[in-house]
């Protein structure tokens, strides 16, 4: 999926990193990815920063009830996982 409401984020993982479907728990400096589709469909991937691959967050596929709410649950997101430590 790659549309016009593709959003990327960087942002430091929180306490204890975050954890993705393919490998695991990933800390330090991070990258969101989030795109939605006409129906709805939210897919969420993160990676390191400037890394060529991504990864699947745990539970990374959602619908939103309205497409247009995309840009609202991003900034969402990245305020509850840029948490870097004290």
């Amino acid at each position: 999926m790659s549309g016009m409401s593709e959003r990327y984020s960087t942002f430091t993982a929180p306490r204890g990193g975050v954890m993705t479907e393919e490998v695991g728990v990933i800390t330090g400096e991070l990258e969101l990815h989030t795109d939605a589709g006409a129906d709805g469909e939210l897919v969420m991937r993160v990676r390191y920063a400037g890394a060529d691959e991504w990864y699947t967050p745990g539970g990374g596929r959602h619908r939103l009830h309205d497409p247009r709410d995309h840009e609202v649950v991003h900034d969402v997101l990245i305020a509850l996982l840029h948490r870097p430590e004290p």
